[in-house]
């Protein structure tokens, strides 16, 4: 199962905000199986966003999208759904309570009309629920590919992707298992690693990936190993690294 995150807004663009939320979204994926094919951030116009989900179309399996589902006029993603998906927007009234009472209980004021149409959702979508917010999380499809459009808010999406996308990916796909192994090496430069390792690298198994992750003083080595038996991926990742201290162990350090 492959996956590309897209986060939209300008405020990305121009360095206004650091994007976090795709660098949380890419982890939880990776824990469960899907394999993250590209991480990309895109404008808030409607004909980029349009663009960005045709190509994709697919070409993943799934496309998690966060940003552009707030109140204001600059937070298009919810039409351009619609458009994508030959769709229309149709008020929920449960997610329109839930906005009411959020206001009630936690700000002590009414909703504005502008919050209360946050209410109003593709007619196609599965409703992920937002707790924490007005927002709520939207999940649609488009033949072989998933799109999930999730709120901007850091704290808001990981909770809608900690207890519904997850689950929800786990109880209805397969997923191969994905087990990464560390090796922390310490007083010589990746060039040198590289030149000491190359025949136990050659010899890796195709199931297996080597990266490296270059820091001054020191080198990270990262195993990746993908498939359908976990044991065998265990196995195969820890006969790999006792071979490997045999060649590097003097600047083994974790």
């Amino acid at each position: 199962m492959k996956a590309t995150i897209v986060t939209i807004g300008d405020e990305i663009l121009i360095g206004q905000i650091t994007d976090t939320n795709s660098g949380f979204i890419a982890k939880a994926l990776d824990k469960i199986g899907v394999e993250i094919h590209e991480i990309i951030s895109i404008s808030d116009d409607k004909n980029h966003i349009l663009d960005t989900f045709s190509q994709l179309q697919n070409q993943v399996d799934l496309v998690v999208i966060t940003g552009g589902l707030g109140p204001t006029k600059d937070d298009i993603t919810k039409h351009t759904f619609c458009e994508y998906f030959n769709d229309k927007l149709i008020r929920n009234l449960d997610v329109e309570k839930h906005i009411v009472d959020l206001f009630q209980k936690v700000l002590k004021i009414e909703a504005s009309q502008v919050n209360k149409d946050q209410a109003l959702i593709p007619s196609q979508c599965q409703i992920l629920h937002n707790a924490n917010g007005t927002a709520p999380g939207m999940w649609m499809k488009k033949e072989n590919t998933v799109f999930i459009s999730l709120p901007g808010v850091p704290y808001e999406m990981k909770a809608i992707v900690n207890d519904y996308i997850i689950p929800k990916i786990v109880a209805e796909y397969k997923r191969p298992y994905i087990i990464h192994k560390t090796i922390l090496t310490y007083g010589q430069g990746e060039s040198i690693v590289a030149e000491r390792i190359e025949n136990w690298e050659n010899n890796l198994p195709n199931f297996i990936k080597l990266a490296y992750l270059p820091s001054p003083g020191r080198v990270r080595l990262r195993l990746s190993a993908r498939g359908t038996n976990k044991e065998k991926l265990e196995k195969a990742i820890e006969e790999n690294v006792i071979s490997l201290s045999k060649i590097i162990g003097d600047i083994i350090v974790g």
